[in-house]
């Protein structure tokens, strides 16, 4: 069984989509994929990192892809490390995504399940109207198939603003993981993720081997304040 608990005040999460050795991603999201031969060395590595540095390892991965069951999942579960997976309920029961029973089977082995929309939209670039349905229709399906409530969230893209951030607090949800890079603080319900894809492997074991510090528990306490910022300025 994964863990969910431990007393670290420091987390180390990591991202990961497609680890297929073939891929079954297409397009763009081949940007994104990384053959569990190449991830599960990474993934060993920054478990032991973690160990040293005293932050949990979390790693989620996102857009609903079989290596989550088929490999991710079973190697959490044998090390012991908490998982979250973030799906986009349009995707299920398609060639190469999860199931609904894959979810059920996921959370049987204390995986978590996070929502992230329905058809993988940038929340940034449609109406309010759209965004607030992408949002509940895709976490009612996911409590629909799970029986119990879903209050993790990722944005698609990881693309969002401060308005985003307000609306989803609002809806009830305690934590919103984004793709922005660096130690996240336990406490806090704005999470960075360390994205592992490549290009991005040495940016993501850097963060890995550090030990959080005082500016560290800055960066996390003004996240809403920088979000804030990059919405006045424009920047999702």
């Amino acid at each position: 069984m994964a863990v969910d608990g431990g007393g670290s005040r420091f987390e180390l999460i990591v991202g990961v989509h497609d680890l297929s050795e073939q891929p079954d991603a297409r397009d763009d999201e081949l940007k994104s994929w990384v053959p569990f031969s190449v991830a599960e060395p990474l993934l060993r590595t920054l478990l032991a990192m973690s160990r040293r540095t005293g932050a949990r390892l979390r790693v989620t991965s996102d857009d609903a892809f079989r290596s989550d069951i088929e490999l991710l999942a079973p190697w959490l579960a044998r090390n012991g490390v908490a998982g979250i997976f973030f799906v986009p309920t349009s995707v299920l029961g398609r060639p190469g995504r999860l199931a609904a029973a894959d979810l059920r089977a996921l959370a049987g082995l204390g995986m978590k399940i996070g929502v992230h929309g329905v058809d993988h939209l940038d929340w940034t670039a449609i109406s309010e109207r759209q965004f607030l349905d992408d949002v509940g229709e895709g976490r009612a399906a996911l409590e629909a198939i799970l029986g119990r409530p879903v209050d993790i969230v990722a944005p698609p893209f990881g693309r969002f603003n401060i308005h985003i951030l307000h609306r989803l607090f609002a809806m009830g949800f305690r934590e919103v993981h984004t793709s922005r890079p660096g130690l996240a603080l336990a406490s806090a319900a704005i999470k960075p993720r360390n994205m592992l894809k490549p290009g991005n492997v040495s940016a993501v074991l850097a963060v890995g081997g550090r030990r959080g510090g005082w500016r560290d528990v800055a960066r996390c306490r003004l996240r809403p304040l920088s979000t804030r910022l990059r919405t006045l300025a424009g920047v999702p």
